[in-house]
């Protein structure tokens, strides 16, 4: 559902930073221009969003801000830098400069960060879904999820579809995988994009994700 999809995005969105590939924190390194998701994926940073959350002209380092896709139809386009990132990597800066008050030191952040709505109502995705899970909570998401490696471990709660219709609530169960696999899974996205609360690490949203796949342990 789209509010776990958004919080995994907000775990792993790290892994964009320019940063944090130039550290070897990022299994990104050296994939621009590489298919790394589904072609329905296209993850969308806009600093220029109306009525959004992490809304700005400029980025705490001066630059102005501007829209771009991270992602582009499964595609990585371009990692978030800061002036000195987008230095030693020889580009330009993309306006994510982020510093927590004027004594912190630079980082990188996203601004509004989400991936693209599609057409699919949420009913729609479930009919088309027909037997399967859909994950409505996951738990654990500081302690069970490694943002260098992708991985995750979770505990969730959800409810059991068979022939598109929802038949019982799921407890305790555990879903486990790679947040670029799951990427790579994605085969349809709804249209109920939703946004999180503002912070740190930016303006987070996501629409509900049809995954083809996902491991699940548990009843």
């Amino acid at each position: 559902r789209h509010d776990v999809a958004r919080d995994l995005l907000a775990t792993f969105s790290s892994v964009f930073s320019a940063e944090a590939v130039q550290k070897g924190l990022s299994l990104l390194a050296g994939k621009l221009n590489e298919k790394i998701a589904s072609p329905c994926i296209t993850l969308v940073d806009d600093p220029l969003l109306k009525n959004g959350g992490a809304s700005a002209s400029f980025d705490d380092e001066g630059v102005a801000t501007h829209t771009k896709n991270v992602i582009e139809e499964g595609k990585l386009m371009t990692f978030l830098h800061n002036l000195k990132t987008a230095k030693k990597d020889g580009v330009e800066p993309t306006g994510n400069a982020s510093r927590a008050s004027f004594k912190s030191p630079v980082g990188i952040s996203p601004s509004n960060f989400f991936i693209q709505p599609g057409t699919m109502s949420y009913d729609a995705l479930v009919e088309t879904l027909d037997n399967g899970i859909i994950i409505i909570d996951v738990q654990g998401l500081h302690s069970g999820a490694n943002p260098v490696s992708g991985d995750f471990s979770l505990g969730a709660y959800g409810y059991l579809v068979e022939n598109g219709v929802i038949v019982r609530p799921l407890e305790q169960i555990t879903v486990a995988g790679n947040v670029f696999t799951v990427l790579d899974e994605v085969e349809a996205i709804g249209a109920d994009l939703e946004f999180g609360s503002p912070g740190s690490g930016g303006h987070v949203g996501s629409p509900s994700l049809l995954i083809r796949q996902l491991s699940v342990a548990g009843n």
